[in-house]
């Protein structure tokens, strides 16, 4: 009779090692009728094979095989991690007590001796497999055990981790029943508030005062949580000392497991620090600093503003550019303190003279603007601008001191076919720099004139920029002649501009609106290399070499960002030419003020050996302490001097004054436009080193200049 296998044993895998066939066919032809499915091995190293690969549920193990024994290959299937588990049964004819410690101690869980009843085969393999069963059941209990508990501790430490948030949380939690009674708060609600649990326990929100209980915003919150069970929002309340202060604030609605109230939760800042930073970014970012009136940010949306309501009552609008004159002399005279007293006095000046609707704002520097609004007539315009000019004229009291200003202002309309506010500003700007040319002290109005000027300016600027990629200009050199030996010793480089349709321009056409615009510094770069360029071609000609002289911007020189003196000084050691075939001509107005940036970069120059002029002198207002500081080489008295010194005693005298001047400061003068024959004899008898001009030549190309060089004429 066959015994009977229990239903969840069938199908298990049982893999047989052995390598006597008949053991084999005996024992594979019972097992599978059992229900088993069987697998065989011969020896050692397939038993290791198969094992890993069909990971059978028992295995069967002869001990006595050929190659490598059953004690070994238990002990490396043990070894091997996947097949660790799987009960091993030895089977042998070996009795001997030793064997089967043996066989224990390698890891096997049976014996069976060979000879063998097959039915004791099967009642043990029955047992191991119903042992391997219990353990596994047991196995996953406890994993499942294991599983509880972590859970459990896990929700115990989240528990844990919730109450310390909610004790140690900066945000202040308020948590309310369905009617908004308080039930429970945590330290940070007392500490914002300044109210205990005790004093809101049971009683409406502390949160909410009952003038804002009352307000549209509560009533507003309550819909939200009718709605959609949320509300966020800034707030104002009061702390329990009566403190005004903002926050920010969370409500959640709480909900049992069967989806009713349960109650809300609220979460909530002190952004009270925040806000005041806030506004004073906002201050800064739209405000002066110094006057307090809007800024160009300010005034530009407000003037945008105003456009888009300003005929809503049928009145014209008008915008005043004002610009202090002399301004600079006060800071430079009095100091930069005294400036702002100034510039603050006169926000105040001009905030007086206008109505609330108005708009006065600083653009910066000293450069304020005016928005009249709901204006009637054009007289008004004038009445208000002639009040501006004469409330700033008078004094100005600075500390100790006591200073006078006026201003130049420029009116712009507003009208239908100008509603651009940055048009309507330009506007102003301009007819502001015509009040300036007129002397200052007045207005202006902008009109079509100034506008075809604009327009005309706008498009110089475009073609200058295309100049400077497309090559247009090129230099003239005009000599400058020894008036001793009427022989050429210097030249001055002077820029002209190939116009592609005006022809060739002079530099009054376009250096002022270069410098005005920064181009200067891009062509001045040009215009430095390439004088210096023809120099060397030239510099061998003459005994002692040539000098050329090269006007230099202000603006050159007043650039930080811009390391134009190292370039230079190294582009001349490049071509190889020396430092003192280069003359800079500066204009007085660089001599003005201290500047020690200027100054350094002047001494720069000079330790390389090139050599400083300034030009039209007498023009300006010149330092005479700072030619020697700047150690100047070449005086260069202005054409308007000189054009008058056959009629013009004064200009004879003054002409005189500066060349004797010079030469006892040790500096060479040279006189520019000399035209005539008596000009010429005068500044010989007066002791002028040299001039230029046309009696001598004209401005000439560097092909015509070098011709005159090589047949070294003496110009008399």
């Amino acid at each position: 009779m066959m015994p009977i296998v229990d239903l969840a044993l069938r199908s298990q895998t049982i893999l047989i090692v052995d390598d006597t066939p008949a053991n084999l066919r005996v024992l594979v032809d019972y097992l599978e009728q059992m229900g088993f499915n069987v697998l065989t091995a011969q020896d050692g190293e397939e038993a290791l094979t198969r094992a890993q690969f069909m990971l059978p549920e028992l295995i069967l193990l002869d001990v006595m095989m050929t190659g490598m024994d059953g004690f070994e290959t238990c002990r490396r299937m043990k070894a091997i991690a996947s097949i660790a588990d799987i009960p091993v049964i030895f089977m042998t004819a070996m009795t001997s007590t030793t064997s089967k410690i043996e066989g224990f101690d390698v890891g096997g869980v049976d014996y069976i001796t060979k000879p063998f009843q097959i039915e004791e085969v099967f009642a043990r393999i029955h047992t191991q497999l119903r042992v391997r069963a219990i353990h596994q059941q047991l196995s996953r209990q406890n994993t499942l055990l294991q599983e509880t508990i972590t859970q459990r501790e896990r929700l115990s430490e989240r528990m844990r981790v919730a109450s310390l948030v909610y004790q140690n949380s900066g945000e202040g939690m308020l948590v309310s029943d369905t009617a908004l009674l308080t039930v429970a708060t945590n330290p940070a609600f007392s500490r914002i508030t300044g109210y205990s649990f005790e004093e809101v326990e049971g009683k409406a929100s502390g949160l909410f005062s009952k003038e804002s209980r009352e307000s549209a915003q509560y009533a507003r919150m309550l819909e939200a949580l009718r709605a959609v069970g949320y509300w966020d929002g800034e707030i104002w309340s009061q702390r329990k000392n009566g403190e005004t202060y903002a926050k920010w604030m969370v409500v959640n609605t709480l909900k049992n497991a069967d989806g009713t109230l349960q109650g809300y939760v609220t979460l909530f800042s002190d952004i009270t620090d925040k806000k005041r930073s806030e506004d004073v970014i906002w201050k800064q970012a739209n405000f002066d600093e110094l006057t307090g009136l809007p800024n160009r940010r300010m005034f530009n949306a407000r003037l945008q503003q105003e456009i888009r309501n300003h005929d809503r009552a049928g009145r014209s609008m008008a915008l005043l550019f004002i610009d202090l004159d002399n301004f600079k002399e006060i800071n430079d005279t009095l100091g930069h303190a005294a400036g702002d007293l100034l510039l603050l006095e006169t926000g105040h000046r001009l905030s007086a003279l206008t109505r609330s609707s108005d708009i006065v704002a600083r653009l910066g520097g000293d450069e304020f603007v005016v928005v009249l609004t709901q204006i009637g007539k054009a007289h008004s315009t004038e009445r208000i601008s002639q009040e501006i000019i004469g409330q700033l004229t008078q004094p100005y009291t600075l500390g100790q001191d006591t200073a006078y200003i006026s201003a130049s202002i420029g009116i712009s309309l507003y009208s239908h076919n100008l509603t651009d506010a940055a048009q309507l500003l330009n506007n102003a700007d301009q007819a502001m720099y015509l009040a300036k040319q007129n002397g200052g002290n007045c207005f202006h109005y902008f009109t079509p004139v100034l506008q075809e000027a604009a327009l005309h300016r706008r498009g110089l600027i475009n073609e200058l920029r295309s100049a400077l990629l497309t090559n247009q200009f090129l230099l003239h050199f005009q000599p400058i002649v020894e008036m001793a030996s009427g022989r050429i010793h210097k030249a001055e480089a002077l820029v002209r501009w190939r116009h592609p349709e005006r022809g060739i321009l002079g530099p009054i056409e376009f250096i002022p609106v270069a410098e005005e615009t920064g181009l200067i510094i891009e062509l001045g770069d040009w215009i430095f290399k390439e004088a210096v360029r023809w120099t060397r071609c030239w510099a061998d000609r003459r005994p002692g070499g040539l000098q050329v002289s090269i006007n230099i911007s202000p603006l050159q020189l007043q650039n930080e960002d811009h390391q134009q003196e190292q370039e230079w000084l190294a582009y001349l050691k490049d071509i190889g030419l020396s430092g003192s075939n280069v003359v800079l001509e500066i204009t007085e107005g660089l001599l003005l003020g201290e500047n020690s940036k200027i100054a350094e970069k002047l001494r720069r120059y000079r330790t390389a050996g090139v050599q400083m002029a300034i030009d039209d002198f007498g023009t300006g207002y010149s330092s005479l302490s700072y030619l020697k500081k700047l150690d100047i080489d070449y005086l260069k008295i202005d054409k308007s001097f000189i054009s008058n010194l056959a009629t013009d005693t004064n200009d004879r005298a003054i002409s005189t004054a500066i060349i004797v001047m010079a030469h006892k400061l040790g500096l060479k003068v040279i006189a520019e436009g000399v035209e005539t024959v008596e000009q010429k004899d005068f500044l010989i008898a007066a002791g002028c080193d040299y001039a230029q001009g046309y009696w001598y030549s004209r401005p000439l190309l560097p092909e015509q200049f070098e011709q005159l060089l090589d047949q070294d004429v003496i110009m008399q």
